[in-house]
């Protein structure tokens, strides 16, 4: 028991490590545009149709790769007045489609994967764009939008300050990053938490081995094996609580013991289904746009494993094999960036409260 104990601390700490980086860049993310950005910038960046789309997936693709921190950013930008399929967006490239996280899959396991994820998530953005015009059309989705967002959020200076260019850009603005920031991260911390936990102790405990033999007799199946391997495939990121960067090793190796790309690249995009983060798009969203995302980004990833099998699954081209190594140093890289982002809005904020009591 003590032996199962401290793997599992270890693993979940593995997992936070490695995942650092994401987690502090999402949530400055987050606080610096509840702190800098109005409504109506937000509105012109991230507002309905092709623009925000297009706006919503390119800040996707160039911040952070961890769930739990685009989560955290994407309820930053939502209560800014960003439209929601342009949020979704944004949540969806930033954990399947950013630069990192498929550099890191280029790395270590090939480019097909690398090619997999970030064009899966593609089609996965069109899904859940097309299933929430279908549903709610924009005018519900902004009238929801609106009865959602209460006048505090709409007049509190932490969120938007007046919108002032001078103001945002005042030493001022990084305290109120700082205060804002360390807010979400009360809010969100039991899930964080419980997620990297389940998630270390889900690594430590279950053989990756007797996962992969348990694939295998589910694509077995005559007729419908294919279509439950790609169900069992989301499942198993729903069940492990495994955030994005996590996934790597445990893709590489399944992708080792022979499962389809298809499933697997499926099993990868569900990190965004894990109940943690359930969790966070209820205290994010109203609860018909958060389940309606649900059941959309699940219907998603499905027919996007389902389309990268056919495209890229039975290519050549097979998986690289390098080592570890460039993950950590990538990681300890990036974490040592982030501390180091995180301590400097951490002094422009102290230095800002000395010079107010001064």
């Amino acid at each position: 028991m003590a032996h199962a104990l401290a793997a599992g601390i270890a693993a979940a700490a593995g997992f936070f490590w490695d995942s650092l980086f994401g987690l502090i860049f999402g949530f400055l993310v987050s606080a610096i545009v509840q702190v800098m950005l109005t409504p109506a910038t937000m509105h012109r960046y991230l507002g309905p149709g092709l623009r925000g789309l297009l706006y919503g997936t390119g800040f996707g693709i160039t911040s952070s790769a961890c769930s739990y921190g685009a989560a955290a950013a994407a309820r930053g930008f939502y209560r800014n007045g960003a439209d929601a399929r342009a949020v979704f967006a944004f949540l969806i490239s930033s954990t399947n489609m950013n630069i990192a996280i498929v550099i890191l899959f280029w790395s270590l396991l090939g480019w097909r994967f690398a090619f997999a994820e970030f064009f899966g998530g593609v089609i996965i953005i069109a899904v859940v764009t097309l299933g929430l015009t279908l549903l709610f059309r924009t005018t519900g989705l902004v009238q929801m939008q609106r009865a959602y967002t209460s006048p505090a959020d709409k007049t509190d200076p932490s969120c938007h300050p007046a919108g002032s260019a001078v103001g945002a850009k005042s030493r001022g603005a990084w305290a109120h990053v700082a205060s804002t920031a360390l807010a979400d991260v009360r809010m969100l911390r039991t899930e964080l938490i419980v997620g990297y936990l389940i998630a270390g102790f889900a690594a430590a405990l279950i053989p990756p081995g007797w996962l992969a033999a348990a694939l295998h007799a589910v694509g077995s199946v005559p007729l419908i094996g294919y279509v439950l391997l790609l169900i069992v495939g989301l499942l198993i990121a729903v069940a492990t609580f495994v955030c994005s960067m996590g996934n790597v090793p445990i893709a590489r190796y399944l992708a080792n013991a022979g499962i389809p790309l298809g499933a697997n690249t499926t099993f990868i995009y569900g990190d965004l289904l894990i109940l943690p983060l359930i969790a966070i798009y209820r205290k994010s969203f109203p609860a018909r746009l958060a389940w309606a995302f649900v059941a959309l980004f699940g219907l998603g990833a499905l027919v996007a494993g389902a389309v990268m099998e056919r495209v890229v699954g039975a290519t050549g081209g097979g998986m690289t094999m390098p080592s570890m190594a460039l993950n950590d140093r990538f990681t300890l890289i990036s974490n040592v960036v982030a501390l180091a982002a995180a301590v400097a809005v951490a002094i422009a904020a102290l230095s800002r409260k000395r010079q107010a009591r001064g």
